[in-house]
């Protein structure tokens, strides 16, 4: 199997599982990301955490089928891989519960991409992203430049993939693209103690949050505030800001169900 999942205490795991190949992604692997993440959700799961078995996060593309795609031509050999890797990357996003990414050792390329998909991401001190594309002759794939120019600026964005240099652990913290590094071997655990902490979240506030910091870096001012205006009045209308509101003046934990 090329992915292994778990489901404890509300808290979906996902581990890409292919060591001996740094977890190098396949058509088969990012075909079913998507579609295990939802079932996750499905049978409960009020929070994710993604990570690789093994001594790295993930290599990006399988270097095999890189091979093969030089050697016929690379357009029919890598599409699917592209085309099936956004599609998973689009559920997940799409997900009403938050992600995230326990990364040990190398995200390269698109591991890098699939990293930086998470709400949240925890590295291990030798941990380090790699962005790849300009040292192959290749621009990014796997939501790497959406990613980093809305999170860095589209002035270091370019920057960073210019000068294609891996970030460290330590970087990416200072640079706001993760927590503070943990030691090495201990990012799982500290991501699966930060999910559980999320478990709580409300759904569909969740699901507005992260469509609004999406779009703030492509609107204007105005039209932010009225995309907020009109979020924040669709919730008015659910049982969880109800729950919500009520929970804060009985003085009690929320019990939010997504509706």
């Amino acid at each position: 199997m090329s992915l292994e999942t778990s489901l404890t205490d509300r808290v979906g795991l996902i581990e890409l599982n292919r060591p001996d190949r740094m977890n190098a992604m396949t058509v088969d692997l990012v075909r079913s990301l998507g579609d295990e993440a939802a079932s996750l959700v499905e049978r409960g799961a009020r929070a994710l955490v993604l990570t690789g078995r093994g001594p790295a996060f993930c290599a990006g593309a399988d270097l095999s089928l890189v091979d093969r795609a030089l050697a016929e031509e690379p357009a029919p050999v890598l599409t699917p891989l592209v085309e099936e890797l956004h599609r998973s990357l689009k559920r997940l996003r799409g997900l009403p519960v938050p992600l995230v990414a326990a990364v040990e050792g190398p995200a390269v390329g698109a591991g890098m991409g699939l990293a930086l998909c998470a709400d949240l991401r925890i590295l291990g001190e030798g941990a380090r992203l790699v962005p790849g594309y300009m040292g192959i002759g290749s621009s990014p794939d796997g939501g790497v430049s959406y990613f980093l120019t809305r999170m860095l600026g589209s002035a270091r964005a370019l920057s960073l993939l210019l000068r294609n240099q891996p970030v460290s652990a330590a970087e990416a913290a200072a640079l706001g693209l993760a927590e503070p590094a943990v030691p090495d071997g201990s990012a799982r655990q500290a991501a699966l103690a930060l999910a559980r902490s999320l478990t709580s979240a409300p759904p569909l506030a969740l699901l507005r949050a992260r469509e609004l910091v999406d779009r703030a870096s492509t609107l204007g001012f105005a039209e932010q505030l009225d995309l907020e205006q009109e979020r924040v009045s669709e919730l008015w209308k659910t049982h969880d800001f109800t729950e919500g509101v009520r929970a804060f003046l009985q003085r009690r934990p929320p019990e939010f169900r997504g509706d």
